[in-house]
């Protein structure tokens, strides 16, 4: 008999299976997600003992945990892992196109961002990833570009700017940030809501759903769906920058998201 209540049980296999794929599909295998799950266990140990107002001891976490202490000494004192670091390639990424359009050295006679022979001490494309990218290799930051759709290389070989703001449409590592990004923001809202004391303290968490939905009927529904949720997330996308403030002590992070499901089964009965 399982020590794990079935409820329980049931909710981590739906949470982890659909993770399991995204991490077997992209090379992680068990052991690497092992250690990272012993590393969040032991932080999220430590934060949980203060949360409760107990001693934040290895003890006490060995306890909250099941890891043995040794253990638990071992990982509050390793590496933190770096969050932010897909964050700093973006940035990077960023910087390397305002440079283009806005220091002289890559501009033509109208100020306008010229094309760039690859190589060179200054007014390349190296050049400019050099001074712009910190230490972010050229040939990365080129193929980076090109996935994004930013710049093409024309036929006497120099690098085009064709398009002047950065948005991925290929790069793997930022759908996977999304995923992170709001998986977090919709566990940690469902987290809130099972927890919170007071019913006006509830967020906002509601869905839709039929299990009966004819499959012809799906383009016109996607398409209403599209249309009315983009009108959605605009409205409110713009009552937040109504009421922003430089102010950090008065302010805080908020969003909103908007999913659509599909049964994947019913998605291969779609395409035979």
């Amino acid at each position: 008999m399982s020590l794990i209540p079935e409820v329980t049980q049931t909710t981590m296999i739906r949470i982890l299976k659909p993770l399991i794929k995204i991490l077997l599909r992209n090379g992680i295998a068990y052991g690497t997600f092992a250690d990272l799950a012993r590393k969040i266990y032991v932080d999220t140990g430590f934060e949980e003992a203060e949360r409760r107002n107990q001693k934040s001891t290895v003890s006490n976490v060995s306890i909250i945990t099941g890891i043995n202490r040794k253990e638990v000494s071992r990982l509050r004192d390793a590496l933190v892992f770096d969050t932010d670091n897909s964050l700093k390639k973006f940035n990077r990424t960023v910087r390397v196109l305002a440079g283009w359009q806005y220091d002289d050295e890559f501009l033509d006679s109208d100020h306008e961002p010229r094309d760039l022979l690859l190589e060179g001490e200054t007014g390349s494309f190296s050049s400019l990833v050099k001074r712009y990218s910190g230490d972010m290799p050229v040939v990365a930051m080129l193929n980076a570009l090109l996935d994004s759709g930013n710049i093409r290389v024309i036929d006497n070989g120099n690098i085009q700017l064709v398009n002047r703001n950065f948005l991925p449409v290929s790069d793997s590592d930022k759908k996977l940030e999304i995923l992170g990004i709001d998986t977090a923001e919709l566990m940690q809202t469902i987290d809130h809501n099972i927890c919170v004391e007071h019913p006006e303290d509830v967020r906002f968490q509601r869905k839709a759903s039929n299990t009966q939905v004819r499959l012809d009927a799906l383009p016109m529904i996607k398409q209403r769906i599209n249309k009315k949720a983009q009108q959605l997330l605009e409205d409110i996308d713009a009552s937040f920058s109504e009421n922003e403030t430089d102010d950090k002590e008065q302010s805080t992070a908020v969003s909103i998201g908007i999913y659509f499901y599909q049964d994947t089964d019913d998605l291969d009965q779609e395409k035979d």
